[in-house]
């Protein structure tokens, strides 16, 4: 799925169409599978028939592109020399064509390396697909050896030596010194007569080529011709014609308008067929005064942009969207900048003027790209050139729009007419110029665009995709097909929404007066009009732009799922709130059986995969979701965990979703075109992990990562963590063996033991991310960096812990219900005092009304001692103090607000018939004689940040029935063995700890989860127990530490901003439990109120589905989510949702009250298995 994703976002844009067409193949193959799943045979004969096509197609499309360039190359060569005869000094501006012509080309060569490398990748990847999905087919090796590995674009042998001697020209250009000549302008062009071929073919003395450059740069005609008066008699008309032409271009630099005017009077063509560009003056001239423009801007005149780096440097081991050369300039406001370029605008006028009829048709002229001089005018954005051209064109004749100007005969190699260069350049005033006929100064009406050629279209979309609101407008008023669906489907109003484009929407919607907006076109994916674009991406200002406009919000994608719940399931919760104001709430079927939907009801999952909309998303993240497995009934017992060994896991990039976007995985820097000969990174390069000290296979990974990764750690086992190495190598991508040194580019390293600053014994950092500098070899330079994560897991041993054949994580009865932080979280809208949370007289209540399981936080003290609590900061010391600063018996007392005589909680209902007597007043908290209290405790806290917050704290007197704090330990022993534990592990990430105004430590990670196992273990054995958290490591130390004790993973699912991408909605939330093998999720209830149906994509991904929240607590949602087949209910009104989910009848398997329940189950007398990880990442 990751490179069928990025693929498009890894081609180059102008070659898309050549690409290999690996969604069709993926398609074929997933065909085939659901014929392989019905017990038939399969037919590949199809399948290879397709790909025998797309590896010709490929094929044949590399070896034209690369006939092209390398006969460029072999001109520059013929009139340069080789690299190793090169001149001690040359003419500044020979100096400057050269290096530009170098770079033009071996931008191109590189673009077309990047093309086979990335195609070569897409066969390996489309065949190992077949053999992983087919397993009857084991075609991958044979059909890379025979017939893919033959092919020039699999290996880029030819093109790779022709790299190696651009590099040498390169190289060898840096001792050249280079000669001024001030009075020149910078035209892209020869400008000295010493390299001219002609010259070489008509033998001439060199004190002739000085008086001809001297009579030239004085424009002095007479001496000029007097000195061709001198030539050979022998020399051909070929040749003679030549040597005019290269002393015009001469003339042109040097702006001799004597000269130019008598040159052009001895030629009758001014094409140049000996040009490697196949280029004439007028293109030339024109891409002078862009290139000119250009260095203006990297001068920081005017304040604008500046030329991009690839100017003088290139970026290692990403893909070569623009070649080096093509600079991206911005045009001219003429009423601001008048004048700035009028000398180079008369200078064209001026040849034009004195063109004779047949050296007219040469501006017409295409050179190797197929481009106009009027190409080039569009592309640097040279309004008034642009219109020069096009005047005299309609003066000669010659301006034939009756097929409009993006015909066939307007367009260039790449298909792009003159105006499609200015809208992807950005150019709105000469795109307008282009659009509508000029008369000088003000446009006219007349409209030069035909919507029957669709790259009007694609330019629409082009100019959307860069968010040129302004161009837009001007395309959509000049008539462009605004419903143009490019080979995806797409519209530019899909990629408007996905990039959250407001102005371009806007914009796309009022249409002009012939065309209106189709909302109801799909793509063809997963059949997503704009409306699921934009709920997919999480853009409100979208959805409501065309939710005003009249779209269908009824519509289902092709997999019969609706756009809210694609929001919901995202996390856009703002989104699927606003849509649910216009769509019909979910009612309770009439059925009375409220069990999970029977599979041949399930729906397709198939476009719940991505987390964005498509591949061109731009933070490009790509991991499934595997929810297309059947669900189990049963979830199997005692699943691998750690025995003797740790393990350590390796996460590139940033886990915080607040920086994942600004920290890559990794980062390099640019690198001079003068050090490219010397190095390896102009290439396509991957990343190796590995690790010294530790078992486990080498990860590696293709640069530029393109797609979020931090959640698909790299394992490694290893006895000693603290002394393992992890080692991030810097490799080609297709140099062969990754481990031979040789072919080491770079090389980081992290030692575990000291990446981490060390904040005290049993105390660890909450800042996770680690960044190590990238040396380059054999320089030790430092290239780049490496941001990466890592989390040590070590070993738990307990003698009580163990696995029984005959016991199951879970079984389905029925909705559970579990009492949250026992009867209630304690709020302060509440009509009735409630009992304090997460205390014992709390706990015993909501057991006695019916409760599967309490549900309670444990965080830890000082000492090291699980308590029982839910804020991380104990308000009650009248200041912000996290719970694992104070001692124990500090906590305890700060809850102990009542007489020493009536401490004692309230006995079980059980404990009051075992001594036969009556049941005690209420807690001495509601009414103890005056001075016995601490009427200050209310006043202290209300300075502290939750009181501020919520004007009220738990479990306090007057906001609830007050009740001393309580440990672990003291449930595990005094709560009846019927009642079961989900014990919530409160442990701060690092987003919450800024969120509160903590330090950013706490307890180390391993020591408070062992702290935890062990009471458990020592004290739980017969009691029904569940593990929960919110911090996605803590489920995993949890699930690896020991196999008998389910662990479901906590998530807000979209309902609050979280700093941690795993815990960001109720789809990362799947990926991360179906990836660790965990029981299942708790979820927010608010995703599963507006969408129940989301509760099966939990569920068919074999995971068990709680969910929690005040929403709960209505009985109709807890009955609405029990219909889809939710397997728990959190609630902090057991009574009345235990009554309204079972009704007039109790439903079989339903625990009777202070019975035990029927849900997780402890396991033991098992035989452990051997831990056998999948390591490597994969």
């Amino acid at each position: 799925m990751k490179f069928g994703q990025n693929l498009p976002r890894n081609q180059v844009p102008e070659w898309a169409s050549s690409y290999i067409d690996y969604k069709a193949l993926k398609k074929l193959i997933k065909t085939e599978q659901k014929t392989v799943e019905a017990g038939e045979d399969p037919d590949l004969a199809g399948f290879f028939y397709t790909l025998d096509r797309q590896l010709e197609n490929v094929d044949t499309f590399y070896n034209r592109k690369y006939g092209d360039f390398s006969r460029r190359l072999r001109l520059l060569q013929d009139r340069f020399g080789v690299a190793r005869r090169m001149p001690q000094t040359m003419d500044k501006q020979d100096m400057e064509e050269l290096m530009e012509a170098l770079l033009e080309i071996r931008g191109q060569y590189r673009k077309l390396q990047w093309y086979g490398e990335v195609n070569r990748r897409g066969f390996i990847k489309i065949t190992k697909k077949l053999n992983k999905k087919i397993p009857s087919s084991t075609a991958q090796s044979r059909y890379l050896t025979t017939k893919v590995d033959p092919k020039s674009f699999a290996t880029n042998n030819k093109l790779l030596f022709d790299l190696r001697g651009i590099n040498e020209y390169l190289s060898s250009l840096k001792d050249v010194k280079t000669t001024d000549d001030a009075s020149s302008i910078h035209s892209g062009s020869s400008g000295s007569l010493r390299h001219m071929a002609s010259k070489a073919t008509l033998q001439i003395p060199p004190t002739v080529v000085e008086t001809m450059e001297t009579a030239v740069k004085s424009d002095d005609s007479e001496q000029l011709f007097a000195s061709l008066n001198n030539l050979p008699f022998n020399a051909s008309e070929e040749a003679r014609h030549s040597l005019h032409l290269d002393l015009l271009q001469r003339a042109i630099t040097q702006r001799a308008f004597t000269c130019i005017e008598a040159l052009l009077g001895q030629v009758s063509s001014i094409e140049q067929d000996e040009d490697m560009n196949q280029r004439n003056c007028l293109h030339r001239l024109v891409i002078s005064m862009g290139r000119a423009r250009a260095l203006e801007m990297s001068n920081g005149k005017e304040g604008t942009a500046r030329i991009p780096n690839g100017a003088t440097y290139i970026n290692a081991a990403e893909p070569p969207v623009k070649g080096p050369g093509s600079f991206r300039v911005v045009e001219r406001d003429p009423d601001v900048h008048v004048g700035k370029d009028e000398q180079a605008e008369q200078l064209l006028r001026y040849i034009l003027d004195h063109l004779s009829q047949p050296q007219r048709q040469s501006i017409l002229s295409k050179d190797t790209y197929g481009r106009l001089p009027l190409h080039y005018a569009a592309q640097y954005g040279l309004v008034q050139v642009s219109l020069d051209l096009i005047r005299y064109m309609e003066m000669w004749e010659l301006f034939d729009t009756s097929d409009g100007l993006d015909a066939p005969a307007w367009q260039d190699g790449e298909g792009y007419a003159p105006y499609h260069l200015a809208v992807i350049n950005g150019h709105y005033r000469t795109a307008k110029a282009l659009l509508l006929v000029d008369d000088r100064h003000q446009f006219t009406s007349a409209r030069l665009t035909s919507d029957h050629v669709e790259t009007s279209g694609a330019a629409l979309a082009l100019a959307t995709k860069s968010n040129y609101h302004q161009i837009v407008k001007l395309l959509v008023d000049a008539g462009v097909d605004i419903n143009y669906q490019d080979e995806h489907g797409e519209t530019a109003l899909h990629l408007a929404a996905r990039f959250g484009y407001d102005e371009c929407v806007q914009i796309l919607l009022a249409g002009s007066e012939t065309r209106q907006m189709n909302l109801e076109l799909a793509e063809k994916t997963y059949g997503w009009t704009p409306l699921f674009i934009g709920c997919v991406d999480g853009h409100l200002s979208i959805v409501k732009l065309l939710v005003d406009r009249g779209a269908d919000l009824k519509k289902l994608d092709l997999s019969g799922w609706s756009a809210q719940e694609h929001a919901a399931l995202r996390g856009h919760l703002h989104i699927a709130k606003y849509l649910a104001q216009f769509t019909p709430p979910p009612s309770i079927r009439s059925s009375p059986e409220l069990f999970a939907q029977d599979s041949t009801t399930r729906l397709k999952a198939a476009s719940l995969v991505d987390r964005r909309s498509n591949a061109v998303s731009r933070d490009g993240s790509t991991t499934a979701i595997p929810t297309t497995k059947s669900a189990e009934p049963v979830k199997e017992f005692g699943h691998r965990y750690l025995q003797d060994e740790s393990m350590v896991l390796v996460s590139l990039g940033s886990i915080d979703d607040r920086k994942s976007k600004n920290t890559p995985p990794v980062v390099l820097e640019g690198i001079e075109l003068t050090q490219v000969h010397s190095t390896q990174l102009d290439t396509a390069l991957s990343l190796k992990v590995s690790a010294h000290g530790a078992k486990g296979e080498q990860s590696l990974f293709d640069l530029p990562i393109q797609e979020n990764i931090s959640t698909s750690p790299v394992t490694f086992l290893a006895r000693d963590p603290m002394g393992v190495k992890i080692y991030f190598d810097l490799v080609p991508t297709y140099a062969g063996d990754p481990d031979k040194p040789e072919n080491r580019v770079a090389r980081g390293v992290a030692l575990l033991s000291s990446i981490k600053p060390n904040v005290g014994v049993n105390r660890m950092t909450l800042q996770g991310e680690s960044t190590v500098a990238l040396l380059s070899l054999p320089s030790l330079e430092v290239i780049g960096e490496v941001n990466f994560n890592f989390l040590v897991i070590r070993p738990f041993k307990h003698p009580n812990m163990s696995i029984s054949e005959d016991r199951t994580y879970w079984k389905k009865s029925s909705t559970m219900v579990i009492g949250h932080r026992g009867s209630g979280k304690n709020m302060s809208t509440k009509t009735s005092l409630q009992l304090g949370e997460n205390t014992m007289q709390s706990f015993i209540t909501a057991a006695n009304l019916g409760a599967s399981y309490v549900e309670f936080d444990v965080q830890m003290t000082k000492d090291h001692v699980p308590v029982i609590y839910h804020d991380f900061l104990v308000s009650e010391t009248g200041a912000d103090v996290p719970v694992h600063t104070l001692t124990l018996e500090q906590f305890l007392a700060l809850g102990d607000t009542t007489p020493r005589q009536v401490r004692t909680p309230s006995p079980t209902r059980m404990e009051q018939r075992a001594n036969g007597r009556s049941r005690k007043q209420r807690s001495y908290s509601m009414g103890a004689p005056e001075g016995q209290l601490r009427p200050d405790l209310r006043e202290r806290m209300k300075h502290t940040r939750d009181f501020k917050e919520k004007g009220f704290k738990g479990n306090s007197r007057g906001d609830s029935i007050q009740a001393p704090f309580t440990t672990l330990e003291e449930m595990l022993k005094k709560m009846p063995k019927g009642v079961g534990f989900n014990i919530e592990m409160k442990y701060p990430m690092l987003f919450e700890s800024e969120e509160q105004g903590m330090d950013n430590y706490a307890v180390e990670l391993n020591s408070f989860v062992d702290t935890v196992l062990e009471m458990v273990y020592d004290l739980g054995n017969e009691r029904n127990i569940l593990f929960s958290s919110f911090h996605p490591d803590i489920c995993l130390l949890l699930s690896f530490k020991q196999p008998s004790i389910p662990v479901l993973f906590l998530t807000d699912a979209g309902t609050s901003e979280v700093g941690d991408i795993r815990a960001s909605s109720l789809q990362e939330a799947i990926r991360f439990a179906s990836r660790w093998n965990l029981l299942g999720i708790v979820a927010a209830s608010e995703p599963f109120v507006m969408c129940p149906r989301l509760i099966q994509v939990v569920k068919n991904s074999n995971l068990v589905c709680f969910s929690y929240g005040t929403l709960n607590n209505d009985a109709h949602n807890s009955k609405l989510q029990a219909q889809e087949g939710i397997d728990a209910v959190i609630v902090d009104s057991v009574a009345r949702v235990r009554k309204g989910l079972t009704g007039p009848q109790q439903i079989p398997g339903t625990p009777l009250p202070g019975t035990p329940a029927t849900g997780a189950q402890v396991m033991t007398n098992g035989i452990t298995e051997r831990l056998e990880l999948s390591v490597g990442g994969k």
